[in-house]
This record gives structure tokens, sequence and C-alpha cells, in this order.
């Protein structure tokens, strides 16, 4: 390894070309692709949510779902079809209440893009959200998204109860 201590510009081509180097190694372009986060497919989300799920003592099926308590939230994330797309399911289970939904809360869930349902069974609020999984980039945009559900879900919540 060649080591060339140089001021930029002019004398330092003229360093380096002298030293035996014909251009220097690091390749900008090249190095900022390697970093880039690779686009999630179908199956490298399942695999992920799987590998995910034996972490943390789950049995991982053949379509996997990945359930997660976070604060009082119980998050729950498949990967769905629907149409031509596929898409990273995320529920956010709120905690039991018996206060009725305002109307303003059913009116920003549909503005800021998940929904807010009543899931008769649990006698419990649900927050589900869809995002194609062509936007996500990498395993870290699918975590957050986990994340931005029990976000939404706690500020439901907080809306609802009014605490």
């Amino acid at each position: 390894m060649t080591i060339v201590a140089a001021r930029s510009g002019l004398l330092a081509v003229v360093q380096l070309r002298q030293s035996g180097l014909q251009r220097a190694d690091f390749n900008r372009k090249e190095n900022l692709e390697d970093d880039r986060p690779d686009d999630m497919t179908g199956q490298g989300v399942k695999d992920l949510l799987a590998d995910l799920a034996n972490l943390s003592g789950q049995e991982a099926a053949e379509r996997p779902a990945l359930e997660l308590l976070i604060g009082d939230i119980l998050t729950r994330t498949s990967v769905e079809p629907a149409g031509l797309d596929l898409y990273l399911c995320v529920t956010g289970l709120l905690p039991p209440c018996e206060i009725s939904l305002p109307p303003s809360a059913l009116a920003r869930s549909e503005r800021d893009g998940y929904e807010l349902l009543w899931h008769a069974d649990y006698g419990r609020y649900i927050v589900v959200r869809k995002i194609p999984l062509r936007t996500l980039e990498g395993e870290r945009g699918v975590m957050d998204e986990i994340l931005n559900t029990a976000d939404l879900a706690q500020g439901c919540l907080r809306e609802i109860t009014g605490k």
C-alpha cells in the first residue's frame, strides 16, 4: 500500500501520478450506492418477519406475522396482497376502553392514511395501516412503520380517552 500525502489540486495529481497511482481508489458514486438500503421485496419482508418472530419466541407460519407489544399497543405486522401490489399491513390494537369514538378521530384517520376501526371480538379499537412494499427502504423502514403505527394508535387512544 502506498501512502501519499499531498495538498489538493494540481500538486496532488502530480504526486499521485509520480507514485504510480493513476486514479484515486475512492469512488464516491459506488460507495453511495453501496450505503443505500435495498428496496424490500415481499419475500424479503416475510423472511425478516419470520426471523424476528423466531427471535421473540413466536412461531412463524408460512405467512409470518410479527406481534410486538409497544407500550400499551399490541402491533401485528404481516405482508398482504392487495390487487397487483404487496403491502406491509401493520395493525395496532388499543387497550380496552368504554368510551365511544368521537367523530373527529374517524375524520383524522381518513386524512392521515390509516383506518380506525372497532374490533367487536376484542371490544377494542384498532388502527390499520397498509404501506406499499415498494415505498420501504430496507429492514429499518419496516421497523419504522411498526413504530409509526404504534405512535398513531397511542395518539388515537389519547384522543378517545381524553388523556
